[in-house]
């Protein structure tokens, strides 16, 4: 997995190196999708991809991009065990326009269920926002229920 996100990174900043101009979103997840693509027949990579950016003309964008190469926009995503529960969680309280608070809210619920539902839940998430101002990465904090399943 960490060959292939390397390979695409690699590639999208050696495009912007000769362009002189960054791929939008659409265009790295086009290109990771055609990368899979074409590995798909000699040696898969199995992976699944969660790619977000921030354009300036078209603003914020999630891409899906499965281990068979299939690419899907998408307002709100996750993968695995753990989003049969989380996407679930995403379909009730999702909107569009919502703040990074309230975004972080959602994904606390997300991860809350997650670690009440499923037995092998990962002990850490790692949350990552994607906006206007770049790409950071936020501490996950630690919640009552959360201390109460600790002790």
């Amino acid at each position: 997995r960490v060959q292939f996100t390397e390979y695409i990174q690699k590639n999208v900043a050696l495009y912007q190196f000769r362009n002189g101009i960054p791929l939008t979103t659409a265009a790295a997840a086009n290109f990771t999708r055609g990368e899979l693509a074409t590995a798909l027949r000699k040696n898969p990579y199995f992976v699944n991809i969660l790619l977000a950016g921030y354009d300036k003309e078209t603003g914020p964008s999630l891409y899906y991009i499965d281990y068979i190469a299939t690419l899907h926009k998408v307002d709100k995503g996750a993968f695995g065990y753990g989003s049969y529960f989380s996407l679930s969680m995403m379909d009730r309280h999702y909107h569009s326009g919502m703040t990074v608070e309230e975004a972080i809210d959602l994904v606390d619920k997300c991860i809350m269920e997650i670690r009440s539902r499923l037995v092998v839940a990962p002990p850490n998430f790692v949350i990552k926002i994607v906006d206007k101002d770049g790409a950071r990465e936020y501490a996950w904090r630690e919640s009552v229920k959360d201390a109460a399943v600790a002790s």
